[in-house]
């Protein structure tokens, strides 16, 4: 966005025209200038050469004039269509303000990404310390009060947040975050979200409206200020359709959050599970249509990236709890047991994300045809899922370090029991559920190795049921730690020799 469009300035001061060439000559004759007054004939020519060279300096000045306009109208439109700008109007045509505010806007604010410029920034990176909090809240509610009627709570925010962070992410996709704008809009949106995440622990009791007001404030004002922005822009026409369903959502999120009780619980499951589906739906909004992922231009390396961001911020939450843990019970061997194989978990994931697939899914998504497609799939639905997995990794390394000789079997109150065990074994499993339909979003072979690992965890429940929660969460790190090691001798020895069988086949 730092490229200006080109000026008016064409380098003619090295232009030399007709009549200073004909003044460069020299002259064979040298004639005397008071006969030339008194000769009638030779004032007469001299009158016509001079008319002659202004002429021919007319007509140059003219020309130069045109080939000037034509450069700089192509250069003008090659400017335009890297902004997204409507350059139908010319020189000899000028537009009006109100048919150029969004292109005005766009350049004068410079808030527009440029298509080279994948680079997640600072200022992004900043505005996702907020979801660090916000994914501690949610923990810390899940840790505090472990029931059912707490993790289905828990997951409905955990959706929520999600998506209120993904959609800024695609929205801050196009936008450059050094422009001016466009950081004080991310840093109202942060303050917003601050302010929904500390909502989090009230948000099923007496600060339901204020969690519910901030998610629609977040959703509806940001798309809204993408609709200004994007005026007269071919993506303006996505985010009216965005608008159209957050607000609608909205509705049913603010009364959910005035009335509260199973009414609240209703409504917002509802709002929910309608915000997941428009978009799956293309935005459906009637007068509109929907619209198609080849409508979403996104940079796909800038969406990858900032996903793969998001899950380190989830890790993050799994380090910092173990480690306070550990800090709480630094003299109980046990505990310091459970510490190394929480770490070991935490790391082992790190390890299935980043080593194994984040690098060929970031350059499958910059040279696709339709980015946009995988964008949506792969990175916006199926990233929920590894983010949930994750924070319930979290919780179960938090409640075996606290009571790692517990024995689920053994407690009735509540069936806090067959709770501990669902988190403990479902986070793993949700977590490798989502990398293995991630990797197939992008990888035509299927990963047997993630559903033999998946149908580990379900035949490891009856640890979790009769055994302490250390055998259960050593067990769950153990078969993640394979899965991981499966995974990097398979890329470094297998794969290889596979594509080599193959070479040798075609010759």
């Amino acid at each position: 966005m730092n490229t200006a469009p080109p000026s008016g300035n064409t380098g003619t001061a090295d232009q030399v025209l007709p009549s200073q060439q004909q003044q460069q000559q020299p002259h064979r004759h040298h004639h005397n200038a008071i006969d030339d007054m008194l000769n009638d004939e030779a004032v007469e020519e001299a009158d016509q050469a001079i008319e002659r060279g202004e002429e021919a300096d007319s007509k140059h000045r003219l020309g130069l004039e045109d080939s000037q306009n034509v450069l700089t109208n192509r250069a003008n439109s090659s400017y335009a269509d890297s902004l997204g700008l409507d350059h139908t109007n010319t020189l000899s045509n000028p537009p009006s303000y109100d048919q150029t505010f969004g292109n005005r806007l766009r350049c004068h604010g410079k808030i527009m990404r440029h298509h080279g410029n994948n680079k997640v920034t600072n200022v992004e990176l900043f505005f996702d310390l907020v979801f660090v909090y916000a994914i501690s809240a949610i923990s810390e509610a899940m840790v505090e009060h472990l029931t059912w009627q707490v993790v289905l709570q828990s997951l409905l925010i955990t959706l929520a947040v999600w998506w209120a962070w993904v959609f800024s992410a695609w929205v801050f996709n196009w936008f450059n975050p050094d422009s001016y704008l466009v950081r004080l809009l991310l840093l109202s949106l942060m303050l917003v979200n601050l302010i929904m995440s500390a909502a989090i622990h009230g948000a099923f009791g007496d600060q339901s409206l204020l969690f519910a007001g901030m998610y629609v404030l977040i959703q509806v004002g940001r798309n809204l200020a993408a609709v200004v922005a994007l005026h007269k822009h071919k993506l303006q026409k996505n985010f009216i359709r965005m608008t159209f369903w957050f607000v609608l959502t909205g509705i049913l999120w603010i009364v959910g959050g005035a009335i509260g009780g199973i009414t609240r619980n209703v409504l917002w499951t509802v709002a929910i599970v309608f915000e997941y589906i428009s978009a799956a739906a293309g935005f459906y909004t009637p007068g509109l249509g929907r619209s198609m992922t080849t409508d979403w231009e996104i940079h796909g390396g800038h969406l990858a990236e900032r996903c793969s961001l998001f899950i380190i911020i989830a890790l993050g939450e799994s380090i910092v709890v173990t480690g306070e843990a550990f800090r709480e019970h630094i003299h109980d061997p046990a505990v310091v047991g459970m510490f190394i194989v929480s770490f070991l978990g935490a790391a082992a994931m790190w390890w299935i994300y980043f080593h194994t697939a984040s690098d060929e899914a970031i350059n499958y998504i910059e040279q696709s045809n339709d980015p946009g497609k995988m964008g949506r799939i792969a990175y916006t639905y199926i990233h929920a899922l590894m983010v949930i997995g994750i924070i319930w990794c979290a919780v179960a390394d938090r409640i075996s370090m606290e009571a790692p000789y517990e024995i689920p079997h053994h407690e009735d109150e509540h069936g806090s029991g067959m709770i501990k065990v669902a988190v403990m074994i479902g986070g793993p499993a949700l977590f490798v559920l989502g990398h293995a339909l991630f990797r197939r979003a992008f990888c035509s072979r299927l990963s047997w190795a993630h559903w033999v690992t998946i149908a580990a965890f379900i035949c490891a429940t009856p640890i979790g049921i009769f055994c302490p929660l250390w055998a259960t969460a050593l067990t769950t790190t153990t078969i993640l730690l394979l899965l991981a090691g499966y995974e990097s001798f398979f890329r470094s020895k297998i794969l290889p020799a596979v594509s080599l069988q193959q070479v040798h086949g075609e010759v």
